[in-house]
């Protein structure tokens, strides 16, 4: 059964002008598939792109620089998810500014396959200091830091410059 929260791809981003689209597919084991799978069953995945003083807001989780976000929950709008999911990460509360991206990524061990989607919005932080402790007690949460430049091993790091680009332009 689908949830109310869940739309199509397609609904979500008609809500929304200048929308980027992102498609990928990641080669893993069969462990890391259903690790995937179990993760991300839920639904969407919603984060944002905060941006000030020319820097961007990221988490690291293990050897990646992300953008903070996480798991839509069932009670929630993906843009509410997603300012909710930078402040649990960072401590730093944003304002939705609008939908920036859709990446549709498609985890693969050869045999099976799975599809992960995850809405980037445009954020705009309320003030720049973050938290000391990052993250709530279950989250893999290292580091959260700002950036002039996208790290080398940032996640989608593709993704993330077309984003950054759109903004200087």
């Amino acid at each position: 059964m689908s949830r109310a929260v869940d739309p199509a791809p397609e609904m979500l981003a008609s809500r929304y002008e200048n929308v980027l689209w992102a498609k990928n597919t990641f080669e893993v084991d069969s462990a890391a598939l259903e690790s995937v799978r179990a993760r991300a069953g839920r639904g969407w995945g919603v984060g944002a792109l905060a941006i000030a003083d020319e820097r961007v807001l990221l988490v690291q989780q293990g050897d990646q620089w992300l953008l903070p976000g996480g798991m839509l929950e069932a009670s929630e709008t993906p843009a509410a998810g997603a300012a909710r999911e930078v402040r649990e990460e960072t401590g730093i509360d944003v304002r939705i500014d609008g939908l920036a991206a859709i990446a549709e990524q498609t985890f693969t061990d050869g045999r099976e396959s799975f599809v992960f989607r995850f809405a980037a919005f445009d954020a705009t932080p309320e003030r720049t200091d973050v938290a000391a402790d990052p993250g709530l007690a279950d989250e893999p949460i290292d580091d959260v830091a700002w950036h002039g430049s996208l790290p080398e091993n940032a996640y989608d790091r593709d993704l993330y410059a077309r984003l950054l680009d759109r903004d200087a332009q």
